[in-house]
């Protein structure tokens, strides 16, 4: 016999099974995420405070014009 949808729930119930295995695993990653969104917000909020910096001096080509010739 043959169960097409067995493996989705197989991969369905090992997630579950994660998830709940051990208490307060939920609520810890629902802190953390509750933690990044403020962060998010926060920056997306504060102004830039710091003037732009100037780009960094490129520097010269210093390959050996022998090494393309090779």
């Amino acid at each position: 016999m043959h169960f097409p949808g067995l493996i989705p729930l197989l991969i369905v119930l090992a997630l579950a099974f994660l998830l709940f295995s051990r208490p307060g695993r939920i609520s810890g990653l629902m802190e953390d995420l509750g933690k990044g969104i403020r962060g998010f917000r926060k920056g997306l909020a504060d102004p830039q405070d710091t003037p732009p910096q100037d780009p960094p001096r490129q520097v010269p080509d210093q390959s050996n014009g022998d090494r393309a010739q090779q």
